[in-house]
C-alpha cells in the first residue's frame, strides 16, 4: 500500500518545520516496521490522500484521523489528520516511546483502516460516559482499567456523540469483519 501525504496549508516558520520533521521521523518508522507499507510526501494538498493538520481549533478536536478509505471522501481542501498536540517549539527530534510518538502512530494506524481495541465486540467491561478520562487509555495499561470519559474528551473538543461512537460504544462484527478473538491491551490502537 502506497498513500501520499502532504501538511495541510502549512505556514512556514520554524514550528511547522519541527512538527513536520517529528512526523516524517515516525512514517519512516512505520514504514520500516510494517510491510508493505510506503508513504510518499507531497507539496500540493489535493494529491495528497492524507492532509496533516496541527490545528488545536479544529471542530472535531485536537487529535484525530480518518479511518482507512474514509479519508477518500473528504475534500481536498480539508485534512484527513489533526496532530495539534504534536510540539513545534523544541526541536524537530522526537523520542520513540514518547506520547507524541504514540499520537502520532495511532493516528497513521487509523489512517491504515485499524480501529481502537478498546471498542473491541468482545470486551468484556463498560465504559460510562460521565466522569473523568484519564490519558491512561493510550499508554501501556490494561484495558480492563478505563474510567469514565466524559471530562477530559470534552477538553479536547468532543461532543457526547463523538465519545460515544470513538470511546464508549464496542464495534459491531458485521461491521469490522475478521477480528482477533480478544481485544489486544498493547496494541497501539487502545
Amino acid at each position: 500500500m502506497r498513500l501520499t501525504y502532504s501538511f495541510f496549508q502549512p505556514p512556514d516558520n520554524a514550528i511547522q518545520r519541527n512538527r513536520e520533521s517529528k512526523v516524517d521521523a515516525v512514517i519512516k518508522q512505520i514504514e520500516e516496521n510494517v510491510p508493505g507499507v510506503k508513504f510518499d510526501r507531497v507539496n500540493e494538498d489535493s494529491e495528497a490522500a492524507v492532509r496533516i493538520a496541527f490545528d488545536n481549533k479544529h471542530p472535531h478536536g485536537k487529535t484525530w484521523s480518518r479511518v482507512g478509505r474514509e479519508a477518500e471522501r473528504v475534500n481536498s481542501d480539508e485534512p484527513t489528520m489533526n496532530l495539534s498536540d504534536v510540539a513545534g517549539h523544541d526541536s524537530g527530534e522526537i523520542q520513540e516511546g514518547s506520547k507524541e510518538y504514540g499520537d502520532i502512530v495511532h493516528e497513521f494506524f487509523h489512517t491504515l483502516g485499524m480501529l481502537h481495541e478498546h471498542q473491541h465486540p468482545e470486551r468484556k467491561f463498560t465504559i460510562s460516559e460521565t466522569g473523568i478520562f484519564t490519558l491512561n487509555l493510550y499508554r501501556n495499561l490494561e484495558l480492563m482499567d478505563l474510567p469514565a470519559v466524559g471530562k477530559d474528551m470534552k477538553d479536547e473538543g468532543w461532543s457526547k456523540k463523538n465519545i460515544r461512537d470513538n470511546i464508549v460504544q464496542k464495534l459491531k462484527p458485521n461491521d469490522i469483519g475478521p477480528y482477533s478473538p480478544q481485544a489486544d491491551g498493547s496494541s497501539c490502537m487502545k
